[in-house]
């Protein structure tokens, strides 16, 4: 269900190319092109931008020192080298920002979700400009799902387990913005979306990794919004798309710049929220993010019974180099093969929640490119660790020998 009205603008841009020489079934994808060139043209100009300011004012990652009193990330698990501009998420979310008030008209559905996402937007700015404490980053992620809980978009029914959730639904207004809450629903929705932001903002953990995942999972929220009819859904995907397809070769090792919270908090919340709207469920968002909740969950567990924390904000304060990507590293992996490896399993997993959605012909395409990269990879693995050995069995008389 799309609770949405697209103004006269957006309808007209899905004008301004002549389709007809596609089959059918592609023009309806094509028409959006306008604006994933629009994410991309934007992100193209915001990167470089933003990159040079944040050089300038020294918004920067700095390996081994601290900002603020703080270290900026735990010298255990650091995956980052050299100094390295921050604030890049920038670039995809400003764009996001100026296309919802600019192609969807301001209603009761769009208000909300335009409201939560700047909220994200400035706390987690501010958080990689100030370093902000774990307590204060959770509060504006709080507010930011709560806004979204009591909004028009409602958890009513847990569709995996057919499980209803609206027990009890409250309707009222704010300065003519209508309100709905159901309990217990929506307290089931906030608690979602906050797992979804944090648990998908700890994948940033290394260069690459969440520009790489978070490109396919709006790619296929894309595919599914158009599945399924929600022209909001599929809109702001194609767009951060865009934005994300020219922003990944910047963030691609060796780093030139970093995402930050600016870009993977919000990241996060839009994965949650449009795939929500897309097929008014959670099954789609649980699929598309598998790898970050699968990691996410590994970790609180290990971190709870190996530090016995005391309270849930002493938990969210522990660091260590303990996630997936980490693990990667331990194995002998290279930063550019830790991405492939990621982009890999998000294929795998992403392809069922394409089927989910009845696109059988796009299931089998996207799985057989995630086997097709998997094969790459795992040739490339086998003959940089034949390389490593050869030079390691190779003398230091050896190599001077003909």
């Amino acid at each position: 269900m799309d609770w949405s009205r697209s103004t006269e603008i957006l309808l007209k841009m899905f004008e301004l190319f002549d389709f007809s020489m596609f089959a059918q079934v592609w023009i309806k994808y094509l028409k959006y092109l306008p604006l994933f060139l629009i994410g991309a043209g934007s992100s193209m100009i915001l990167t470089p931008i933003i990159g040079h300011l944040a050089l300038k004012y020294d918004i920067t990652y700095k390996p081994g020192e601290k900002r603020f009193g703080k270290d900026f990330e735990n010298p255990a698990k650091a995956m980052h080298e050299g100094i390295t501009p921050s604030l890049g998420g920038l670039a995809i979310t400003i764009p996001v920002l100026i296309a919802i008030p600019l192609f969807f008209e301001m209603n009761s559905f769009t208000i909300p979700i335009l409201l939560a996402i700047l909220i994200l937007v400035v706390g987690s700015a501010l958080d990689d400009i100030f370093n902000l404490p774990a307590k204060l980053q959770f509060l504006y992620q709080a507010i930011a799902s709560i806004i979204i809980a009591f909004s028009i978009i409602n958890l009513t029914n847990l569709s995996i387990i057919n499980l209803p959730l609206d027990a009890y639904t409250w309707n009222f207004s704010i300065l003519g913005v209508q309100q709905s809450f159901v309990f217990p629903g929506d307290i089931f929705l906030i608690l979602w979306i906050l797992v979804c932001i944090n648990a998908f903002k700890w994948t940033a953990g290394s260069p690459g990794i969440i520009e790489g995942n978070s490109l396919i999972i709006f790619l296929l929220i894309f595919i599914i919004g158009i599945r399924t009819g929600s022209l909001f859904s599929s809109s702001l995907a194609i767009l951060i798309a865009g934005g994300l397809l020219i922003f990944f070769i910047f963030a691609l090792p060796p780093q030139k710049i970093m995402t930050g919270s600016a870009g993977k908090s919000v990241y996060g919340l839009l994965i949650c929220l449009l795939s929500i709207i897309t097929d008014a469920k959670l099954s789609t968002t649980l699929i598309l993010l598998t790898l970050p909740l699968l990691d996410f969950g590994y970790v609180i567990i290990r971190r709870y019974f190996k530090y016995k924390p005391k309270s849930f904000s002493e938990l969210m304060k522990i660091n260590g180099p303990e996630h997936f990507h980490h693990q990667l590293i331990s194995l002998g992996l290279n930063r550019s093969q830790i991405v492939l490896v990621e982009i890999v399993i998000t294929l795998f997993f992403g392809s069922f929640a394409i089927l989910s959605a009845g696109a059988v012909r796009y299931f089998a395409i996207i799985l057989a490119l995630a086997l097709g990269i998997a094969v790459i990879l795992y040739t490339n693995i086998r003959a940089s660790k034949r390389e490593k050995e050869k030079k390691k069995q190779e003398s230091p008389e050896s190599r001077f020998s003909y």
